[in-house]
């Protein structure tokens, strides 16, 4: 931990009231220590740090309190009140989890000015990423930070700045509050984030000061961790109810049911929001969505001003993630006028409907991430409108292991539904057994055909492509690695797939 960041505890702790009230009794030779570090990991525990012993599902913190102990942590925070040893205290009345965060953001304590959080089943990355471009189209200097890592752009240059650790869309805690004041020392003034369901409901968020927040969609995933649908959506609530303080900027999806009941139960007199979609009483009102070959026309009326724009991508899904980004912009107070200007410079998050480009080939293959159950539907039931009679629809995917198994057979039928041919194959299985994963997603879809490795199963399915066909490879998008058992290993849908399709002649097909 660098040592610019060290603090006295009783500093740390006195511009927040709920850190007070939990450490404001303690004693002074402990109130005046110095705070070298905060972390959740007794392996990373080092003389004065502060350990947080979190109970999760597999691993409870307080197993390694005496280690923390030992290592020179002088101060531990757990919720057990059985724990009496000296320097422990017991979170009483709010949850370690959250008790972190905030002490994180204490400890760092710098943040780009403008903060957004991007919430919903599918889009996030998307949406975080066009409103970095829209940003940086006006002069500013903006990062995006979720699936795809920390991106930071200005008008001169675009940088990768990090990954997570992790690869989770929403860091860890002490990777994310670190990230956050790197990157307003950085000179980043603008930041659109991914929220997961996850990140939000063991309240990673809660120490960050959010201008504003959107909402995307919420359809069927995670429910092996929320257990239904309500507790996924109520875990999305969070972001607007509990986090954003009063006056922040919100954009919200009307069109979806769950973005139109979040409306409604939201305090909107407290916010400035602005809705989106179809609907006629969304602000910011989708008059037509058009698809071309590549690109996809919209027309789209705000404060009775219609507004066209040609995007350079395809999927009308991706119209939603484009006007989600400009409502947040406008919602921060951004001029309409630019921000609707700037959306046909936009360009794609990688992984999100990439075609493959190949000079051999007559046919389109497509790279998308869709990994849930309404993803797939909206990607295929969009390819199904664009491709010609004479052409095929070709589906290639797999589901994680160890994830939600009831989407598989729904992920299954969908595939089968919508295309004329259906590829199963593998896709990170971690410690289950692919084959059983195969056979769930089979159930759906029993005419498919099962090819366990990847790198085979998309040579495949180039290899029976034909002129005007479509063949989209679903699941992985922007990801570079495959995950079996304990193994990790290089694998990138992009790279086999172009490869693939410079090897083919197609004219032999």
């Amino acid at each position: 931990m660098e040592k610019i960041y060290k603090m006295i505890l009783r500093s740390l702790i006195s511009k927040n009231l709920l850190l007070t009230n939990l450490m404001g009794q303690l004693n002074d030779e402990i109130l005046n220590h110095d705070v070298k570090g905060i972390t959740s990991n007794s392996k990373q525990v080092q003389s004065g740090y502060i350990f947080i012993a979190i109970k999760g599902k597999k691993i409870n913190g307080e197993d390694f309190i005496e280690e923390a102990k030992n290592k020179g942590a002088f101060l531990i925070l757990s919720e057990n009140k059985n724990i009496t040893k000296n320097n422990c205290l017991t979170i009483t009345n709010s949850s370690a989890r959250l008790v972190y965060s905030v002490l994180l953001s204490a400890f760092y304590k710098k943040q780009p000015n403008i903060i957004i959080g991007v919430t919903g089943t599918n889009g996030k990355t998307s949406t975080v990423e066009f409103c970095r471009q829209i940003w940086v189209f006006a002069g500013w200097k903006a990062a995006s930070m979720g699936t795809l890592g920390t991106k930071i752009g200005t008008n001169q240059n675009e940088i990768v700045y990090s990954s997570s650790k992790n690869s989770l869309t929403t860091f860890e805690p002490s990777e994310l509050y670190k990230n956050l004041s790197a990157l307003s020392k950085n000179n980043v003034s603008h930041l659109a984030l991914e929220a997961s369901s996850h990140g939000l409901d063991q309240f990673r968020l809660n120490g960050i000061n959010f201008s504003g927040a959107v909402f995307t969609n919420l359809s069927h995933d995670h429910l092996d961790y929320h257990g239904n649908i309500e507790n996924y959506f109520t875990s999305k609530k969070r972001l607007f109810n509990e986090i954003l303080q009063k006056q922040c900027a919100v954009a919200i999806n009307i069109d979806d049911a769950f973005g139109k009941r979040l409306y409604e139960e939201l305090e909107t007199d407290k916010h400035m929001v602005l809705t989106f979609g179809k609907n006629k009483k969304a602000a910011v009102n989708i008059k037509s969505i058009t698809h071309n070959n590549q690109t996809l026309s919209i027309s789209v009326e705000y404060q009775k001003k219609v507004f066209n724009s040609t995007l350079g991508m395809i999927g009308k899904f991706q119209a939603y993630n484009v006007l989600a980004s400009a409502s947040i912009c406008i919602a921060l107070g951004m001029d309409p006028n630019f921000v609707f200007r700037a959306l046909p410079y936009l360009k794609p998050a990688r992984g999100r409907m990439e075609i493959v480009p190949s000079k051999n080939s007559n046919s389109t293959v497509i790279i998308d991430y869709a990994h849930t159950p309404e993803a797939l539907r909206s990607v295929l039931s969009f390819l199904k409108e664009m491709k010609t009679k004479s052409g095929k629809l070709i589906t290639l995917f797999g589901c994680g292991g160890d994830r939600d198994k009831d989407k598989r057979k729904l992920m299954g039928n969908i595939a089968h539904k919508y295309s004329d041919t259906v590829i199963i194959t593998d896709d990170n299985p971690r410690n289950e057994n692919p084959a059983k994963i195969r056979s769930d997603i089979l159930s759906g879809s029993p005419s498919a055909i099962e090819i366990s490795d990847r790198n085979k199963a998309i040579k495949h399915a180039v290899s029976i492509l034909s002129e005007n066909d479509f063949l989209l490879i679903a699941g992985k998008g922007h990801e570079t690695l495959q995950t079996i058992g304990s193994e990790t290993l290089p694998f990138d849908d992009y790279a086999v797939a172009r490869e693939a399709l410079n090897n083919s002649n197609m004219t032999e097909i």
